[in-house]
């Protein structure tokens, strides 16, 4: 129950409507991108590149996009550009650049075949350089495309530097966003509108996602320090992930026949079968209130939602008795700790599911999957092993 300081503190909130307001104007827009579920991966950002490189494509900016780059290029380097003549890169016709993206693993590949000419980008929007990943691409490139000259993008949110910094160059993803209004700009006039809403809308995602969006920060911050107490009292109660996939979790199995809840939380929910708590004693001890020894756990926590069976702390005897009847059916008892522990040792493990970003917004999608996976692994794996125990435990 919140205080009556508490109270104060979100209706103080609730009736700063003039600031909010500000920030629901900045926010409410539609956005294909966040809709889709896209902003956050890597790959749909240089699939969107390609797309703005390509002067074939249907998106009305013919060579603008392709030629902003090289210039921003050629302004950066200059006589720096090893092997290039940088007035012959701005004045060669770019009609009939191709994009290849995910060619032997490089992110984007535009080939000019007139100008005998290509652009290798590595896109590095949210992870890191590999070891010897741009080696390696430098001498795929040099094997494929021995007679042409070649120029070697590193692109990044913050312009960050490779490893081979004479040859790979650095351009930032504020650069980007600087090349495609510019473009914009110069095509507007013979776009159609759909195209520039679309552009436009990449634009807004990349400000907010990637490179950030300073006068939404600040504006954002100043509510925080404002609003301080009450935006803490409702960060605590916001729904998540975890609580929702816990909720989930506790109501299949309250309505799986056969199957009892045990003592759970958001991070851990344990649950154990009709014909298992009768043939083990519950002789537990400092685990749950139920005293039980053996219970399944689903651990909900980090990237992933995993179901274990787990000997707790109890009564040794029985303890030891659960762990020999694993370790002489290990097809049944799968991802089992090799050693027997003194308090909580593992016999089973399986990873049943892998979050992303799509689970976060997603909701019936998430239960709908969990649903479909829990009930092969409860008719199947959970099923096998309290037929084990049934026919074993009591010998």
């Amino acid at each position: 129950m919140i205080s009556k300081e508490e109270r104060e503190a979100l209706q103080k909130f609730l009736m700063d409507t003039d600031e909010l307001d500000q920030i629901e104007e900045r926010t409410s827009t539609f956005n294909a991108f966040e809709t889709l579920g896209i902003v956050n991966k890597e790959i749909r950002h240089s699939n969107v590149l390609g797309w703005l490189m390509t002067p074939n494509e249907q998106h009305g900016l013919g060579e603008a996009f392709v030629k902003k780059m090289l210039q921003e290029i050629t302004k950066i380097y200059g006589d720096t550009l090893i092997g290039h003549d940088p007035l012959q890169l701005l004045l060669w016709d770019y009609h009939d650049l191709t994009v290849r993206r995910e060619w032997r693993n490089i992110d984007l590949l535009a080939i000019s075949e007139s100008n005998k000419f290509i652009v290798v980008i590595e896109n590095k929007v949210w992870s890191k350089e590999s070891k010897h990943q741009l080696k390696k691409y430098q001498e795929i490139i040099q094997s494929e495309f021995p007679d042409y000259q070649k120029l070697f993008i590193y692109l990044t949110p913050f312009g960050d530097e490779a490893s081979n910094p004479d040859l790979w160059k650095s351009l930032s993803y504020t650069q980007i966003i600087e090349m495609i209004e510019s473009s914009l700009n110069l095509k507007a006039n013979v776009m159609e509108t759909s195209v520039k809403l679309f552009i436009q809308q990449y634009i807004e995602t990349l400000r907010r996602y990637v490179v950030g969006d300073y006068e939404l920060e600040k504006a954002c911050r100043d509510i925080y320090f404002k609003h301080k107490r009450a935006l803490d009292l409702i960060f605590e109660f916001k729904p998540d992930i975890y609580s929702e996939v816990a909720e989930i979790l506790q109501e299949i199995i309250r309505n799986k026949p056969g199957f009892i809840l045990d003592g759970s939380n958001k991070t851990y929910i344990r649950f154990t079968t009709e014909v298992i708590d009768q043939i083990v004693e519950q002789k537990g001890q400092g685990w749950t209130k139920s005293h039980r020894i053996p219970l399944f756990e689903f651990q909900n926590r980090g990237d992933k939602l995993a179901l274990k069976f787990i000997i707790g702390p109890g009564e040794e005897s029985i303890r030891k008795h659960i762990y020999e009847i694993a370790t002489r059916n290990p097809s049944v008892f799968k991802g089992r700790n090799r050693q027997f522990k003194p308090v909580y040792t593992s016999l089973y493990s399986k990873r049943v599911i892998v979050y992303d970003e799509t689970h976060e917004v997603d909701y019936e999608n998430l239960k709908t999957t969990l649903e479909l996976r829990l009930d092969k692994i409860f008719d199947n794996e959970v099923k096998d092993v309290e037929k084990i125990l049934l026919n074993e435990y009591m010998l």
